[in-house]
Formats: structure tokens, C-alpha cells, sequence
């Protein structure tokens, strides 16, 4: 009786992991569909990394029984979604790329400057920090607009490093070199949007765009339960602001791949993304630019503070007119993200 149940809990074991093989292809195939054809490939592309952590936990589990043949199924549910994996964990060597760039750029969710006593302390905690990184351009989603707040004074906080700034609605951009054209545009549907300028650098005019899309809606959802019902809200909910919010992030990149497409010279797209390296958003930004993350960078990517620091939703992406030689991401704590630095180098 004892060697049956051994028996069938091998073979409910090997069943399991071909479950695990095929659910990493679909999330790996979830990447190349479009939210817009519902809630499934989106919810499917968000699971992306429990699917793998799974597969590499069967993986360990094989190699310790000396399962040779089995093993080849996890390990190929994790080389099929090497993307992913080369998206969240890069293993280049450190270097000092300051001294071998021609461009720092950094971005920042700057979480309104609330993570601090208050938002001039913070924002000149940040000024400070971009001082001692050395950045020549500073991109900020969430820059706070409210009445108890001087914009001007913000900016202000930046000026020693930055002499040239440009800052509407909730998106600024700072720079130590001359900006000699700049856009605003908020999405249809959002109050999301994007910013961005040329640069004068050199003999070269850059263009800089700084990009806020629209969160998964979960945290404000959840608030708003608490507050109006006194209750958690329904997985159905969730579930429906997952999968609306990932439809209009949807629609917020088709608009961003045509800003992209226009561009002749160098380009360097920065922001928070609100998206994995999992996810359709991801896979058409990375499909037309250059990852500065996997071009150099170092160790775990993950940029956002919360759910237990495993997220990378913050990106700093450039095209062919640019060629990232070191990405770091910090460590200070000014935000509920982590702000990202990125050294590029003109392709001549």
C-alpha cells in the first residue's frame, strides 16, 4: 500500500510540473496579447512571477532526487521565459561609467515629496542626492501640484544642479543642459501623461520623455472599501480594476509607440511604468528600445518599496542613437519607488 501511494504521489508530481511548464508558456505568450481581449492574458502576465518561482522550487526538488529526465521540465519552463528572468536579474560587472558616458540620466516617482518631515525637505533631499550621483537630467512623475505648495520653490531646490527645468501637471523634467522644445500630453481616460523635451548636448539634440501610466488601481480601491463600506474589497472588484487599468495602460503605450516611432534622433523614454517586465506594456516599449537595465545593469532589479520590494516597474529605456554603459538603482529611501540611473554614450 505504501509503495502505491509513493507511486502516485511521483506521478501527481511529474503532473505538476508539467502544469508548471505549460502555465510559464502561456504567461510568456500572455506578454504578446493585448489586455484589450480581456481580463485572462492580463491577470496571466501578472502571475508571471509566482509561475516561476514555482518552476525553480520544482527544479531544486528534481535536482535533490536525482531526477535527471523531470528536471527538464522546470528548467524549461524558466529558459523559455529568459526575457523575463534577464529583465529582473542582470549580473554585469560594476564600473565607474560616469567617466565613460556622455549623458546620467535619472528618474524618479518623487511620491509628491511625502515620505519626509515635509515636500521642501524632501525635495531638497533629492536635489541632494542627484548632486551626489552626478545626474545631468532628473525625470520626476508625481511631482506635487497642490495649493498649500510652491511649485516655484520646489523647482528651486533643484536650481545648483539644475538650470534648466520644465514642469506641467503632475511631470517635470530638469536638466544641465539647454531645453530648446518641450511637450505635455495627459491620456484619454487618465489623468496619466507624459513630458518631454530636446536637450542641447553638445552637438547632439536629445529627446527626453518622461512617462506616468496608469497604476492597477488596487490600493486606492482597496481605500476606498475601507472608507465607504467598512469592509475589504471583493476579488471580483480587484479583479475588474486589474483589468480595466491594464487595458488603458494598454492604450497609453499604442500612444507612446507612435511618439516613439517619430523620433529620428537620440531618444532616452524614462518613468514609472506600473507595469512588471511580465506584462504587454513591457514587451512593446522593449520591442522598439534598448532596456538600459539589461544593457548594465546589476543584481535585482526591483524599483518599488512596497509588496515586499519584488516589483520593477520603473524603466529607463533609450533607441539606437544611444548605448547604455552602466544602470543603477538606489537606495535612498526619498519615495515609495527607488529612484533609477542610467550612463548613455552617443553612438557615432
Amino acid at each position: 500500500m505504501g509503495r502505491k501511494i509513493a507511486v502516485l504521489f511521483d506521478l501527481l508530481s511529474v503532473v505538476t510540473s508539467g502544469l508548471l511548464l505549460a502555465a510559464a508558456l502561456l504567461c510568456r505568450h500572455a506578454s504578446d496579447i493585448s489586455p484589450e481581449t480581456g481580463r485572462f492574458w492580463a491577470l496571466l502576465a501578472l502571475s508571471m512571477p509566482g509561475v516561476l518561482l514555482l518552476n525553480l522550487a520544482a527544479l531544486f526538488y528534481w535536482l535533490l532526487r536525482r531526477r535527471w529526465l523531470v528536471c527538464l521540465l522546470p528548467l524549461a519552463a524558466l529558459l523559455s521565459n529568459g526575457e523575463y528572468v534577464a529583465a529582473m536579474v542582470q549580473l554585469h560587472p560594476a564600473t565607474d561609467a560616469r567617466t565613460r558616458s556622455d549623458l546620467r540620466v535619472a528618474s524618479l516617482n518623487a511620491f509628491n515629496f511625502n515620505l519626509g518631515e515635509s515636500r521642501y525637505r524632501t525635495a531638497h533631499a533629492v536635489a541632494g542626492i542627484m548632486s551626489r550621483e552626478r545626474v545631468d537630467v532628473l525625470c520626476l512623475q508625481e511631482f506635487p501640484v497642490f495649493a498649500d505648495t510652491s511649485v516655484d520653490s520646489l523647482l528651486g531646490c533643484f536650481t545648483p544642479r539644475f538650470p534648466y527645468s520644465v514642469q506641467d501637471g503632475w511631470e517635470a523634467i530638469l536638466s544641465r543642459y539647454p531645453i530648446v522644445n518641450h511637450r505635455y500630453a495627459c491620456f484619454a481616460e487618465s489623468r496619466n501623461a507624459y513630458l518631454w523635451v530636446d536637450l542641447v548636448v553638445g552637438g547632439d539634440t536629445v529627446r527626453v520623455i518622461s512617462v506616468h501610466l496608469r497604476s492597477t488601481g488596487i490600493a486606492s480601491l482597496r481605500a476606498r472599501y475601507r472608507k465607504e463600506h467598512d469592509r475589504e474589497a471583493p476579488v471580483e472588484a480587484l479583479l475588474g480594476e486589474v483589468e480595466r487599468n491594464s487595458r488603458l495602460r494598454a492604450r497609453q503605450v499604442h500612444e507612446l509607440e507612435q511618439l516613439i516611432d517619430s523620433v529620428r534622433g537620440p531618444l532616452i523614454l524614462a518613468g514609472d511604468f506600473n507595469d512588471t517586465p511580465s506584462s504587454y506594456t513591457y514587451r512593446r516599449i522593449d520591442s522598439r528600445l534598448q532596456d538600459g537595465f539589461r544593457a548594465a545593469g546589476r543584481g535585482y532589479g526591483s524599483t518599488f518599496r512596497s509588496l515586499g520590494g519584488v516589483l520593477r516597474i520603473d524603466y529607463i529605456f533609450c533607441n539606437d542613437s544611444l548605448r547604455c554603459v552602466g544602470y543603477r538603482t538606489l537606495p535612498d529611501a526619498v519615495s515609495d519607488h527607488r529612484a533609477v540611473i542610467a550612463d548613455f554614450r552617443f553612438v557615432r
